[in-house]
């Protein structure tokens, strides 16, 4: 999985539109894409089969039976899980049952981020948060919501914190006075934002350490990111399920404060007597 992911990451930046395409389509139908031959695949995704090949080849591979059984091992833990649940997502058809349908993709699209995220790459992602000086997030439009709540769960870890707030102005006055040891987080799932993207450029351009949240190892964050987190946020409606993004955020959080307990309890402590002085919380 780890070869996979590092192939994918370091190719994708110079595939056509057609192959990034091809490619999209494979990550994100896996549960058919790893049976179908040359011919079928490019028929689902209306490209050439040449393209096929082409992608193959342009991920470092033989060809495409080498791609698709490299797939196959990347996904052989996810098969029987998906198969069920969709199942289930199926017989779903009333308006009654919305709430059950919703819920249910909520539970795969977790299941599906559980099984796609490199527990190595997790590390390492902590780690560059934790040894971090200053922490600059952007997460723009929807996506704002997710980078609120990473910013307010490191400030309760007493983390030094700039959460850039959209339409104010001075973001690009801020940005230069990016230092060494600063780290830039940037979330963004599609349709992905071009400032958020941006701003992951720019921070690699002055060499500062930049990780991404995404959906996928192909995002365009992906290519400016040291470190990326890839998660499920597709959702049967008008809008994106960020219930995914949530529950890895809590555990890049959670997983910061156990690696400095005594420190994350003294900040907590510390935060819950001045929530008690200034009566932030309702009391009897």
């Amino acid at each position: 999985m780890q070869t996979l992911e590092k192939q994918l990451r370091e190719k994708a930046l110079h595939l056509t539109r057609s192959q990034r395409k091809l490619l999209e389509y494979v990550l994100s139908h896996d549960d058919e894409s790893i049976f179908l031959n040359v011919g079928d695949l490019a028929k689902k995704v209306d490209v050439s089969e040449a393209t096929v090949v082409r992608l193959s080849k342009a991920l470092g591979f033989k060809g495409f039976p080498e791609f698709q059984k490299e797939l196959r091992l990347f996904f052989r833990n996810k098969l029987t899980t998906t198969a069920r649940l969709q199942k289930t997502i199926k017989k779903v058809t009333t308006e009654g049952d919305i709430l059950t349908k919703v819920l249910q993709s909520d539970i795969r699209n977790i299941d599906d981020t559980l099984k796609q995220v490199s527990v190595q790459e997790f590390k390492a992602f902590v780690k560059s948060i934790e040894s971090a000086e200053r922490i600059i997030i952007v997460g723009l439009r929807s996506v704002h919501s997710l980078a609120v709540f990473l910013g307010v769960a490191l400030e309760f870890l007493q983390k030094n914190v700039w959460v850039i707030q959209p339409g104010i102005g001075d973001m690009w006055d801020r940005l230069m006075g990016l230092k060494k040891r600063d780290v830039v987080i940037g979330i963004s799932f599609p349709r992905y934002t071009q400032q958020t993207v941006n701003v992951l450029r720019f921070a690699k351009q002055k060499r500062i350490k930049t990780l991404a949240i995404t959906d996928s190892l192909i995002s365009p964050l992906a290519q400016y990111a040291d470190h990326v987190l890839t998660a499920q946020y597709r959702m049967d409606s008008f809008i994106e399920s960020f219930t995914a993004p949530f529950s890895l955020i809590n555990s890049i959080v959670t997983a910061l404060g156990v690696a400095n307990k005594k420190r994350t309890m003294t900040s907590l402590k510390k935060l819950e007597a001045v929530w008690k002085d200034q009566q932030i919380y309702y009391e009897e």
